[in-house]
């Protein structure tokens, strides 16, 4: 047997994870109304800064009978409106958005060079 390598490259994802404590904003998620607690906001450093991935919203469904927080909970993926795979999902509320994008994380990881070719379709490639 022979193994023989043509080329390599070198992948390299960087993330961030960034979490919003919400008061009194509520949303519909699929079929239920729910009072979002929590938002956690996933970034991906891609082309020199950081952009959105997706959106881990959680918080209390609302009973529709009396409008309370009842015991069951919602955690859910959401994507930014125009996002790749928003159109198959539950779309991050413009609010939430705008304060995550006022919120970016503020380093820059340092990406050494290497003697390997960047994949320019890869979404992970440096």
């Amino acid at each position: 047997m022979r193994i023989t390598a043509d080329g390599t490259t070198t992948q390299v994802l960087v993330k961030a994870y960034t979490t919003l404590l919400i008061e009194d904003f509520s949303m519909q998620v699929k079929q239920r109304t729910a009072r979002i607690k929590k938002a956690t906001v996933h970034w991906i450093y891609l082309d020199g800064g950081w952009q959105i991935s997706f959106v881990q919203v959680w918080g209390p469904v609302i009973r529709k009978s009396d409008g309370a927080e009842s015991s069951q909970h919602v955690s859910e993926a959401t994507k930014p409106a125009g996002a790749e795979g928003a159109a198959y999902g539950v779309v991050t509320p413009q609010e939430i958005v705008d304060v995550a994008l006022a919120n970016t994380p503020d380093w820059i990881p340092e990406i050494n060079g290497t003697k390997y070719p960047r994949t320019a379709k890869l979404k992970s490639s440096l």
